[in-house]
């Protein structure tokens, strides 16, 4: 790639970025615009992008401080721990090496939210609550379908939810749909789109807020040359 070349895509992604901050829900849009991003990356095949992404954020006048940045790389890290379960960590290891690559040394955080992390009572209830929320069920909403196939839904309620999903120290239940949701719209999946496009208007967040934020999906797609065929959040009847 000729430096004209790199140039014209730094271009073309600096306008994305900025479309999508811009188009993002307004009362989401300080600390939410940008996980919504990293998800699309990630679900699209576009993880290498991320650092970009890091780069354009850390040009912003709120980030000029070490410990700004160390606080928007938790929030990033999160985001694609999140996505580890939804898109595979081979994905996000290129997510979080793009981002690793352009941090400067004074700015890495070494801290670890996941050091205790084990499968037990806690997590098990913790992610019954989130499910009731979710899918008014404590094990989702695919179990009758998955009876004879008993090691998937287990892995969904136990790890998935358990340990990935209804952990919100980080990030609260609704930054956390704003992940869940474009890493599994970025992949074209109809059915489980539904469940989080439904899923987020059980959060709270409001369908023409779900709206934009599916619109933001789509055009990230785009940019990686994929073309989104699922339902929208005005299909969502059992909310």
């Amino acid at each position: 790639m000729t430096t004209a070349d790199s140039d014209s895509q730094q271009g073309l992604l600096t306008q994305l970025f900025e479309k999508a901050e811009a188009e993002f829900p307004p009362r989401f849009r300080e600390h939410g615009w940008y996980l919504t991003v990293i998800a699309s990356l990630i679900g699209s095949g576009q993880q290498k992008l991320v650092g970009r992404l890091y780069e354009h954020l850390v040009a912003q006048p709120q980030y000029q401080t070490s410990a700004a940045r160390q606080a928007l790389v938790r929030r990033m890290r999160e985001a694609m721990v999140k996505c580890i379960i939804i898109n595979g960590i081979p994905s996000v290891i290129e997510a979080v090496t793009s981002v690793a690559d352009v941090e400067k040394p004074e700015d890495c955080d070494y801290s670890c939210s996941r050091e205790d992390w084990q499968v037990g009572p806690e997590t098990s209830e913790r992610a019954a609550n989130v499910l009731k929320v979710l899918y008014k069920s404590e094990k989702g909403g695919h179990v009758k379908t998955l009876q004879s196939h008993r090691d998937i839904p287990w892995i969904s309620v136990n790890i998935s939810y358990g340990l990935f999903l209804s952990d919100h120290r980080i990030l609260n239940i609704q930054e956390t749909e704003l992940v869940v949701l474009p890493a599994i719209m970025a992949q074209n999946l109809r059915a489980p789109t539904y469940w989080h496009l439904r899923a987020c208007l059980r959060v709270g967040i409001e369908a023409e807020e779900v709206e934009a934020v599916q619109k933001i999906i789509e055009a990230i797609a785009a940019h990686g040359g994929r073309t989104l065929d699922v339902q929208r959040v005005r299909d969502v009847t059992d909310a």
